[in-house]
């Protein structure tokens, strides 16, 4: 190996295109010497994570690196990966950036990234524009009855469902970052009305994206305007349960609730309510609180409610998207450059 080659693992996605890494990277400062080996905690123990304490049985699910793995682990100075528990840490003495696959940090040991002096990236924008394509997909699907008519044509009974357009709804945007101002540019294109919050805004302030932004404290005149509220804020100690019984009774009657954030920003025993009594029309959950959603879950049998498994993005087109963005940020960093979304691990995104 060169002693002056910038070694960089790849734990996910595990099938990843190096080919387009290495044209994106370009000429760096140092060469490249990209290792690929696919490495990944289970969904339960990810999400375990973000609440600690864990089980002890549940941390023993881990998988072990093998010997490739803790070779490289020992020279690699950068890391894009899913998972990164402090173990893994401990065995790279010379990390010094890590490229999360994912936008959130929950699962991520943030106090010893910063106490390590580790540089960390997020994902933040990777997959903004599939995640909005989602969105109005399923809201379309609401809208329109698209259910009714597959019934329609199971059933071989022919008859109009009827239906509402989005063209003139008002549109709520919760968090206009990378994945909200997606959405607020199909909303445009749909000629649908937008309101925003952004934890940054001041009063005054606005945006070319929306009609009209307001800062965290503006959550309830968007929440009471809105014939569609689509919640696109990260999950931290602020948002936790952001959605409650509250919240959900302010809404408009008959307006719709789409969840494309974290399952933790919703208070799911009062969405079931909300829908049960007919104030919501519909709710779109990309989300939950549990991930996987047990079997027994009540969320299955809610009325009017469009479950999906956190799959509002292809993997695809989210790969390709994050690959060039640790591909920059491998040249940034090799050039003692600044990185693409970069994050204070003091200081997460809130």
């Amino acid at each position: 190996m060169n002693r002056d080659a910038l070694v960089a693992c790849i734990h996910h996605p595990a099938e990843p295109d190096l080919e387009l890494v290495r044209a994106v990277a370009g000429e760096t400062a140092r060469p490249l010497d990209l290792r690929v080996l696919p490495l990944r905690e289970s969904v339960k123990l990810r999400k375990a994570r973000s609440t600690p304490p864990v089980p002890e049985a549940l941390l023993a699910t881990s998988p072990e690196p093998d010997a490739a793995t803790r070779e490289a682990w020992a020279v690699a100075e950068a890391v894009c990966t899913l998972d990164l528990p402090t173990s893994w840490i401990d065995a790279m003495p010379n990390l010094r950036l890590v490229q999360a696959y994912s936008a959130g940090l929950e699962q991520f040991p943030l106090a010893a990234l910063a106490e390590r002096g580790i540089r960390l990236v997020n994902a933040a924008g990777a997959g903004a524009p599939a995640i909005a394509e989602f969105v109005f997909g399923r809201l379309i699907e609401v809208f329109r009855n698209l259910r009714q008519i597959e019934a329609m044509q199971r059933d071989r009974a022919f008859h109009r469902p009827g239906g509402r357009t989005l063209a003139g709804k008002t549109l709520g945007i919760v968090g206009l970052g990378a994945i909200g101002s997606a959405v607020a540019k199909l909303a445009r294109a749909f000629d649908m009305q937008t309101i925003a919050t952004r934890r940054s805004a001041r009063p005054g302030d606005t945006s070319p994206l929306v009609d009209v932004l307001h800062g965290p404290e503006g959550l309830g005149a968007l929440l009471a305007a809105s014939d569609v509220v689509v919640l696109c804020a990260p999950a931290t100690s602020q948002t936790a349960d952001l959605i409650d019984a509250e919240a959900l009774a302010s809404m408009r009657e008959g307006a719709v609730l789409c969840n494309v954030a974290r399952g933790a920003l919703v208070d799911e025993a009062a969405l079931i309510e909300a829908l049960s009594s007919g104030h919501l029309a519909a709710a779109i959950l990309d989300v939950t609180r549990q991930e996987p959603l047990p079997k027994d879950d009540p969320l299955w049998g809610a009325p009017h409610l469009y479950l999906s498994p956190h799959s509002s993005i292809p993997p695809d087109a989210y790969d390709a998207r994050l690959l060039a963005l640790f591909a920059r940020n491998l040249r940034a960093y090799a050039a003692g450059e600044a990185l693409e979304n970069e994050v204070d691990p003091d200081s997460p995104p809130s």
